[in-house]
């Protein structure tokens, strides 16, 4: 029946991610990042000039800029945050944004919700391709399965709404995966020209896709030389006539890069990139520094070679982001040295149990076909052995090529030093939807038992049902969702911070809040976010902070990622900080990320 009606029930999901996309674009104020990507992709396509925001690529920024265009908002570039850098050697993508967003009497929401258009409607197109790509690889139930993972995530609805590179970049990585897989298959020039053009449109996405360079250039290289060769061809000959597609490829994508870049960039004043580079802090600088500079400089000298140089110019300073860390609250404690425990920890806390259920279900079956296999090839031959071995390998080359992947982003991950929230992990997520769906239904497939079958397939669809009932129960808070182990999107600010639960979303619901609670009439409010207090809310308003003395009678309204970072900071000493909030009860919260305090 569902394989009848199936179109009907992509359908369905797919209007309803939108439908809730759209409303959150529209409810959730405007998070933290989104103040510097916003001006910087409208500067992008209304001036041609790339100063404001090189750290990352322009493809996503350029899309909500062109979005922005009927709307026409003033933006003044005769101010001194795009004529002059600032203290950290940067032109000030902050104080711009709130120029365009605030101080220009431009409409705030709308700029906001016209804005994340774009990014919805990739979230909702890539829902489809999702199904899609599933349904390639293990039929109807493999597809559907895949999507509901995805479509029902609440990271993902907490995330596909906002002016981020997040999920541009979890879509952008799956399509280049996907089209990769295809030229490994059929090594034609079409093939060749569509992977060129996926791995380009990821590397404008976000830099984290440099990582797809030295991966399939690697699987490039071993895939011809493990298949099964029935023609007589050479493998040599094979090896070689992949390799060099694969290099037609990498120059397509530099294509896209160039192509990408040159309208945004055209009318850039050389002494933009030079002065990036001569005001560099230089406690900043790394030693790769001075061979990036040197690109810099080399490529900046013409309009033709100047998106080169600002694509080295964004890989420069991201690099140097990596290794500088990110202040964080996380399990008690607030440093900018990340912990090896701590995206293990959101990937558990932010997921769904019947999300984290499945995947241990595909894990284990995972473990337990491979040691079948080994079991098997243990009472072979040798030589049998290997040929089983590369037969197995060359027909399940994609699946394992995603879990390569999806375990080395992991290691990168908990390695590294830049502790974002769970978003950073969201480049996985299509690959885990896919490779837990497809491990999942093909089990269940061999199960011949008619009973057996019967079983799991009430216990799989009432999961199903479980899992869609969870993400529906958690709306609206999906940015700041944590699973019930974690205490729930209300108590997950516990245990961690920044976009894992707090970013501002919750500005708009804070005026409504107020809104329906005339007796106060003035509220001392310390906010962590994007959006423009003061004027939301109007003469209510006292600014706040930690460390301001006396603590004065009255209402508080504190976010709790201010709140976690000074009780925990070790920069100040205690009666500099909130310390005074822990003799309190709040008495409320509002939406998941400000609580209100009453002080006699």
């Amino acid at each position: 029946m569902i394989r009848r009606y199936y179109e009907v029930i992509v359908g369905t999901i797919i209007v309803a991610f939108l439908a809730v996309s759209m409303f959150l674009a529209w409810d959730d104020a405007l998070t933290f990042d989104e103040i510097a990507h916003i001006p910087a992709g409208y500067s992008y396509v209304t001036q041609h000039d790339y100063r404001l925001n090189p750290e990352h690529p322009p493809l996503l920024k350029a899309l909500s800029g062109m979005a922005l265009l009927p709307l026409r908002p003033t933006f003044d570039i005769t101010q001194d945050y795009w004529t002059d850098v600032n203290q950290h050697g940067e032109y000030d993508q902050w104080r711009a944004g709130h120029m365009l967003l605030f101080g220009a009497n431009n409409p705030t929401d709308l700029i906001a919700f016209f804005a994340r258009l774009p990014i919805i409607l990739i979230a909702t197109a890539f829902g489809i391709f999702l199904f899609l790509w599933g349904k390639r690889m293990g039929g109807v139930i493999t597809g559907l399965f895949a999507l509901i993972l995805y479509a029902f995530d609440p990271n993902v609805l907490g995330h596909n709404h906002f002016v981020t590179t997040d999920l541009g970049i979890a879509v952008a990585i799956a399509v280049a995966f996907f089209f990769f897989f295809r030229f490994l298959q059929k090594p034609t020039w079409r093939n060749m020209i569509y992977g060129g053009v996926a791995l380009g449109s990821a590397l404008v996405t976000k830099f984290s896709a440099v990582m797809l360079l030295p991966f399939f250039g690697i699987l490039l290289l071993l895939y011809p030389s493990i298949m099964i060769i029935r023609t007589g061809q050479k493998r040599l000959h094979l090896v070689l006539a992949y390799l060099g597609k694969g290099i037609c490829a990498i120059i397509i994508a530099c294509t896209v890069i160039w192509a990408t870049y040159m309208p945004l960039t055209y009318r850039m004043p050389t002494d933009v990139l030079t002065t990036l580079v001569a005001t560099k802090n230089q406690a900043d600088i790394h030693p790769r520094d001075t061979y990036f500079s040197a690109i810099i400089l080399a490529t900046n000298t013409t309009v033709i070679t100047r998106p080169f140089a600002t694509y080295t110019q964004g890989l420069m300073q991201v690099l140097n982001r990596v290794d500088g860390g990110n202040g964080a609250y996380f399990m008690h404690t607030n440093t900018s040295r990340a912990s090896k425990w701590y995206f293990p920890f959101v990937f558990i806390a932010k997921e769904t149990p019947l999300h984290l259920f499945f995947y241990t279900i595909a894990v284990l079956l995972g473990l337990l076909a491979i040691a079948r296999t080994f079991y098997v090839f243990a009472h072979q031959s040798f030589k049998i052995s290997i040929r089983r071995v590369r037969l197995f390998v060359v027909r399940h080359f994609a699946e394992l090529a995603m879990l390569l992947f999806t375990l080395w982003y992991a290691y990168t991950a908990i390695t590294g030093n830049l502790t974002i929230g769970f978003r950073h992990l969201f480049p996985m997520l299509p690959l885990i939807y896919l490779l837990t769906a497809k491990t999942i239904v093909d089990s269940y497939k061999k199960i011949y038992n008619p009973t057996k079958r019967k079983t799991v397939r009430l216990a799989f669809i009432l999961s199903i049902t479980m899992l869609m009932g969870i993400t529906v129960a958690a709306f609206p808070y999906y940015m700041s969702y944590f699973n019930a182990l974690f205490g729930g999107s209300k108590n997950g600010y516990n245990y961690v911070t920044d976009s894992n639960a707090d970013w501002g979303q919750d500005a708009k619901r804070f005026k409504r809040y107020l809104d329906a609670h005339p007796e106060i009439t003035s509220i001392r409010v310390d906010y962590f976010g994007g959006d423009n207090i003061p004027k939301r809310i109007g003469d209510r308003y006292i600014g706040w902070w930690d460390s301001k003395r006396p603590v004065e009678p009255g209402y508080y309204a504190i976010s709790v990622n201010a709140l976690q970072g000074s009780l925990y900071t070790t920069e100040r000493m205690p009666d500099d900080t909130y310390v005074w909030t822990r003799a309190l009860t709040p008495i409320d919260q509002v939406g998941t990320s400000i609580l209100i305090y009453h002080v006699q």
